[in-house]
């Protein structure tokens, strides 16, 4: 998971990593792992328009802690033919804003140079 990583990447790429990683991403979790604290602007304006992908949009309901009703929106990148060629353009960015093997500080990092490799 690249949040909990000290890896020096742009939010940007950590977006597109969570994404091409196959991660559901909604507003808590992206706040949580990425920082952003709105989700589907910044899904829009960062992914979706740069890479020329579509991101699939679940709506959902629930329950807060007090009873009252919450609804949210679940975010998922499709390993689609449609967005096959802006998956790769995304692979290419966070390869480019993400440290090399030898900028690698610790073995989470490394560990996570490693499976970017194999993108």
């Amino acid at each position: 998971m690249i949040a909990n990583t000290n890896l020096k990447m742009t939010a940007k790429a950590a977006l597109c990593m969570a994404l091409i990683e196959g991660r559901v991403l909604n507003v808590k979790n992206v706040f949580q792992t990425i920082g952003l604290t709105n989700a589907s602007r910044e899904i829009r304006r960062m992914v979706e328009i740069p890479f020329s992908v579509e991101v699939s949009r679940t709506p959902r309901k629930g329950k807060n802690k007090y009873g009252g009703e919450v609804v949210w929106i679940d975010y998922y990148l499709r390993n689609s033919e449609h967005n096959k060629e802006g998956r790769q353009k995304m692979i290419e960015y966070v390869k480019k804003h993400s440290p090399s093997i030898l900028e690698a500080k610790t073995d989470k990092e490394l560990a996570f140079v490693k499976q970017l490799n194999l993108l």
